[in-house]
Parts: structure tokens; sequence; C-alpha cells
């Protein structure tokens, strides 16, 4: 089972301090672009800085309530001519700034990345809060990979289900695990998302490695103590 961490690109002596430490255990990050719709460094320039510098892969995400068609393939494009590792296609926030652009949903971004013959792995977000047809619809679309949201040990049925589907088209499945401690427990419980307590995280992670192919550890508000704490419990 892979390990991925969820770096959020605000603030490049975060960046530098989360990977300084932490390059040698992850087997790659994963890089959101604009959180909750506020601007951040952008996710494809951190992930060529990553390998440039540090050596090591990351996966930069997309919004796609940014971009027409033609900067999506700009994107793509230099994901492919600085061999990233990968694209992650969504939706986003509403932006705090600027106005949504609704050329391109991310199912149809697939298709066309696709069709244009882009060879390196492209993924979608799955939310687990939606009915187990619906989501098995959406790993019918054949991504690399997917991210799930909104895991609990109460959907561990619903995932192996999705895991299982996955697995005949040749999808792989990363699980996200919010990490409750600290200032993310305010967040957490404010936006109504599950969350693992450092104390259940040994369990969560020995449950999930038979079924899925990675989790993605998110913990945003303080992110080397989270590091730390999946050190500790990793299997």
């Amino acid at each position: 089972m892979e390990y991925v961490f969820e770096l959020v690109p605000f603030k490049k002596e975060d960046i530098v301090k989360i990977v300084s430490s932490s390059k040698d255990f992850f087997d790659y990050y994963t890089l959101p672009e604009g959180p909750g719709g506020y601007p951040g460094i952008s996710s494809i320039a951190t992930s060529i800085y990553l390998k440039a510098v540090y050596s090591v892969e990351s996966i930069p995400h997309v919004r796609l309530y940014d971009l027409n068609r033609l900067a999506l393939l700009s994107i793509a494009n230099a994901v492919k001519e600085f061999e990233l590792r990968g694209l992650l296609l969504l939706r986003g926030d509403k932006p705090v700034e600027g106005v949504i652009v609704n050329d391109i949903g991310s199912e149809e971004a697939l298709i066309l990345l696709k069709k244009k013959g882009y060879d390196f792995p492209i993924g979608l977000l799955l939310s687990l809060n939606y009915p187990l047809e619906r989501i098995i619809d959406r790993v019918s679309m054949k991504a690399d990979f997917y991210y799930v949201l909104n895991y609990s040990d109460h959907k561990f049925d619903t995932l192996r289900e999705v895991s299982k589907a996955a697995g005949k088209n040749g999808s792989k499945i990363y699980v996200f695990i919010l990490l409750g401690i600290g200032k993310n427990l305010k967040l957490f419980k404010k936006l109504g998302q599950p969350f693992v307590y450092p104390e259940e995280l040994y369990e969560t992670l020995l449950k999930l490695r038979s079924i899925v192919d990675g989790i993605i550890l998110s913990s945003p508000l303080d992110p080397v103590r989270g590091i730390n704490v999946l050190m500790k419990y990793a299997v």
C-alpha cells in the first residue's frame, strides 16, 4: 500500500519544511490547486519544483472551474514534457476571486485528454456519499486512478465494492484519511467530514491495505505533526 501526503502549497517555506522531513517516507505528494477557492502556489509549478529540487514525485490537481479547454491542454503539456507523475481532474470550489468558467467538466476532460493521446496517469475524485450505483458508473469511466473522499469505517463494504470495480478496469484507488488532531479537528467538524483519531489510525490502515492501492494523509492545519503520527502507525 502506497502512502501519499496531501501537500497544500500556500507558502514555499512550508513546502520546504514538509518535504525535507518526509520525502524518504512518502511514495509521492498530491498537490491541491486553490483549495477552498483561495489562491495558493500553482500546483503545476510546485510539482516541477519538487521534482527539480528534491527528485520527488507529485500529482498536481487542476481546477476546471478556472479553465477552458486550451488552458487544460497547456497544463497537460506541462505534465507530459516535465514527466510529472500524473494529473488529478476536479471541478473545485467556487473561487473567491473572479468567475466560474463552465467550459468543461471532469469526466469530459478525462475523455478529451485520453482522446488527445496523453499517456500519463489521469485521475478523478470519488465521493462515498453517493449511492453505490452512481459511484460504480463513475468508475466505469476508467480513469487511471481515483481519489476517494468521505471514507469512514461504516463505509468499508462500499469501498470494497468500489475497489473491486476499479480493479477490473485497471484503475487504482487511493483513500483520503483525514487525521483528527489539533486545529484539524475544528476544521473537519465544521465541514462535516469524517476523520480518524491518531489512536484509530493503525487499525484503519491495517483494514484498508487489503483493498486499496494507497492512502492519502490529510492534515492541512498541522501537517508536520500529522506526518509524525502516520510514521508512527504506518503498517
